[in-house]
Parts: structure tokens; sequence; C-alpha cells
């Protein structure tokens, strides 16, 4: 009973960490919970999303694997373990994982995130929209309709992307990303005088600190490529291209990697 108590105050404080940012710290303790009783599935599945957010996917997926184990029936075991497996480009075991997840809980948003990011990945567009379109009628946040609007601008369905990216900035307008998005999109429609009124609201943003692109988003360093090489800044267009190219490898999204190969080719010549 002594080592329940314990188990469960480690695991408490590792919750307490992990909402407020200490994803390190949080991981200590659910470490310190599972030396306490090694059936704890609960702080198996919270240290692995902690690992993830810490970019430990492998470790992640472990624990996730643990926790499967343990529950076989936890719908959001499979749906974050879906989405780990896609951040390391392991794309049919995140759909395999989704699927499983969807089966046992339709309503876990996270499960539709982890199939659309592998369908991304994988260049199944379509695939891609469609569930990222459901998760915008789900969950009316910033980064579904982020992740929509990407999507829809990767297809060229430009006007709805900059209705969706609009949206994202209605509810974050420190989306730095979104800005460069949607400044591309209304580019490509002739609306120039729109396309730079985002670009320098995007750099003015970043300029104090308020907001920065999230380290593992590909088509964000792409936009802002594309965005720089638009303003005449050709080194830092690179420099963010060459950011894409490599997160894009890391995922095994070959396809938008060599988009983005085949754009630098073009600039540099």
């Amino acid at each position: 009973m002594l080592n329940f108590m314990f188990a469960f105050g480690y695991s408490s404080l590792g919750y307490i960490l992990y909402n407020s940012g200490d994803y390190q710290g949080a991981i200590e303790n659910y470490s310190q919970a599972i030396l306490q009783n090694s059936e704890d599935w609960i702080s198996y599945f919270s240290r692995g999303v902690a690992r993830s957010l810490t970019k430990d996917y492998q470790n992640a997926i472990e624990d996730f694997n643990k926790a499967i184990r343990l529950n076989p029936q936890y719908a959001q075991a499979y749906a974050e373990r879906g989405v780990a497996r896609a951040a390391i480009g392991d794309n049919q075991s995140a759909i395999e994982d989704s699927h499983r997840a969807i089966q046992l809980d339709p309503q876990y948003v996270r499960a539709y995130f982890g199939r659309g990011a592998a369908h991304f990945y994988s260049g199944n567009y379509q695939g891609a929209l469609e569930d990222f379109s459901l998760i915008a009628s789900m969950e009316r946040s910033a980064i579904s309709y982020y992740n929509l609007g990407i999507l829809q601008y990767s297809q060229g369905i430009n006007s709805q992307a900059i209705k969706h990216l609009s949206k994202a900035l209605y509810v974050d307008p420190n989306l730095t990303a979104a800005y460069y998005v949607r400044g591309n999109a209304c580019y490509d429609l002739g609306d120039e005088q729109g396309a730079f009124a985002d670009f320098n609201e995007a750099k003015q943003i970043e300029a104090v600190g308020a907001g920065e692109i999230y380290s593992e988003d590909e088509f964000a360093f792409y936009a802002r490529g594309l965005a720089r090489d638009r303003l005449g800044n050709r080194q830092e267009a690179i420099a963010d291209l060459q950011e894409s190219a490599q997160i894009a490898l890391k995922h095994q999204n070959t396809i938008f990697h060599q988009k983005v190969i085949n754009f630098m080719s073009e600039i540099q010549s």
C-alpha cells in the first residue's frame, strides 16, 4: 500500500510539473512513480507524452507500448504513439495506431491529428485534408485552423487557405507561421499588398519575441523561406529552406522534401 501511495504522489507531482511546462521534471517524477508501481500505465502514458514534447520520440514510443500492454483498450496511448511514430517517419504504423485509437474513441482529436500528419508526410494530401477538416470542425483552435490552412495552400486552394489561416490568427494573433503562409497565398492570388503586409507583421512579431516557428514544422520554414525570397532576402530564404528540407527528411516527407530542394535549386541558379 505504501508503494502505491508514493507512486500516486510522484505521479501527481509529475502532472503539476507537466502543466507548468517543466517536461523534464515531469519525466523524472513519472519515472519515480513507475519505480514504485511497475503497473502504473497512466504514468507510462504521461511520461511518454512528456518525452514526445522533448522530441525523445523513441523512448516515448516505448512508454506508449508499455501503457498499451497494461491497458490494451487505452485509446489515447494508441493515438499518442501514432503521433510519435509520424514524427519519426514511421507513417504506416502511425496510421494503424490512429485507426485503432479512433475505433476505441472517435472523439479523441489527437488520433485524427496523428493520422493526418502521417498522410501529409507520405504524400496523401487528400487524406490529410479530410482529417484536418474534421479536426477543425471538432476543435476550433488556432493550430487546427492553421493545419487545415497549410494543407489547403499546399494544394493551391488559396481562398480557403486564407479563410482558415485568418481564423487561426483571430484565435492566436502571434502565430507567425500563419502570417507567412497566408501572405504567400495572397501573393499567389495577385494580392501583393496583402502578402507584404502579412510578411511584415510576422517579422515584427518575431522581432519582439512574441511568436516563433515550431521547430518541427517544415511547412512553416518553407513558407518563411518563400516569403523571404519574395522580399529579396535570398540568403535568409535559403537557410529556411535548408531547415525545411531537413525536417521533411526526418519525417520521411519525401515528396515535400523534393519540392523544397527543387525550389532551392531555382533560387540559387
